[in-house]
């Protein structure tokens, strides 16, 4: 070997090391906290992951995201390693390329959130659906928010809004906290009710909660904490931590309807926990926090960049 490329060879794994010993330092926390469950499925073809999810009774997961050449929207399911991918249509039967912002499910419903809706899908649908096939909404419910990211606890299904500039919401939406901020976007509580249509008392939501900018995904954890996933474009991701138990801060109208309403602000804050880039819509799974990164997406250069995180994970709160 001359010695031009020995210098090159050594240099570049200087370079690696430098990046992986950064990574475990800026990361501490994240990397101590967190459990690979796999590579994040897709992320060979033009797919860009915003949501992931569990079927509990099957523990199977699922992952679902757009495609940035146009092509239909997909959910990967993953069980034990092995991974299924089913294309998704409107119930008129024409591809939906929608943004497909969140997904969760709770009894016989799988749930898609994006564009103000939550799109509704049989479980029976997608589990009997052969890898490449293509699976129809069963119908839709209008939410009065973006509906950017979605969540089910058990008893609830939550879906919220992103805010950040160039991301408008609904003006009624921009409150001032308890603590002398404003917050421009809202999370709001539906029952889940198995004896209703898609298993979703859809009529109002229950209560909302007034969170800050740039969240990308909420869920509620078993013993009243609400877990926010922040992040926006290159810069480092972070779970924020909120406690909602107690009575509610105060109240807000929604067509009518008073309900509850919560600040997650500083008198509710937690704690946080730094994570890298690009963290996406989450759920709470047996107290820990699913969690998908769309950083190693080939829109985003496949990950070539230092500190991408390519595998979903699921992350200790304590």
């Amino acid at each position: 070997m001359d010695r031009k490329k020995f210098f090159l060879l050594s240099f570049a794994a200087v370079v690696v090391l430098i990046c992986v010993l950064l990574k475990v330092f800026m990361y501490f926390g994240y990397n101590r906290a967190s459990t690979k469950i796999c590579v994040t499925p897709g992320l060979d073809t033009k797919f860009v992951p915003q949501g992931s999810s569990r079927l509990a009774d099957k523990n199977i997961y699922l992952f679902c995201g757009y495609m940035d050449d146009n092509e239909p929207s997909r959910i990967f399911l993953v069980e034990n390693g092995n991974v299924k991918l089913v294309k998704l249509r409107n119930t008129d039967g024409s591809d939906y390329d929608g943004h497909a912002g969140g997904i969760t499910c709770a009894g016989d419903f799988v749930y898609i959130s994006n564009a103000a809706q939550i799109f509704v899908i049989n479980k029976s649908d997608l589990l009997n659906a052969k890898d490449g096939d293509t699976v129809r909404f069963a119908g839709s419910v209008e939410v009065p928010c973006r509906s950017s990211f979605c969540s089910c606890d058990g008893n609830m299904l939550y879906v919220g809004e992103y805010h950040a500039k160039g991301y408008d919401t609904d003006g009624s939406h921009m409150l001032g906290t308890p603590d002398g901020r404003q917050y421009y976007a809202l999370v709001f509580a539906y029952k889940i009710n198995p004896n209703t249509a898609y298993g979703l008392d859809s009529s109002h939501p229950v209560a909302a909660y007034s969170i800050c900018d740039k969240i990308q995904g909420f869920a509620v954890t078993p013993d009243g904490r609400a877990v926010l996933s922040q992040s926006a474009g290159f810069m480092n991701s972070y779970l924020k931590i909120y406690d909602i138990n107690g009575e509610a801060d105060g109240e807000f109208s929604d067509a009518g309807r008073t309900i509850p309403l919560y600040f997650l602000d500083s008198k509710r804050f937690v704690e946080d926990l730094k994570m890298p880039r690009m963290s996406e819509d989450i759920e709470c799974v047996d107290g820990r926090i699913l969690l998908s990164f769309e950083a190693g997406a080939e829109k985003f250069g496949k990950g070539i960049l230092p500190f991408t995180e390519k595998h979903s994970v699921l992350i200790d709160i304590g």
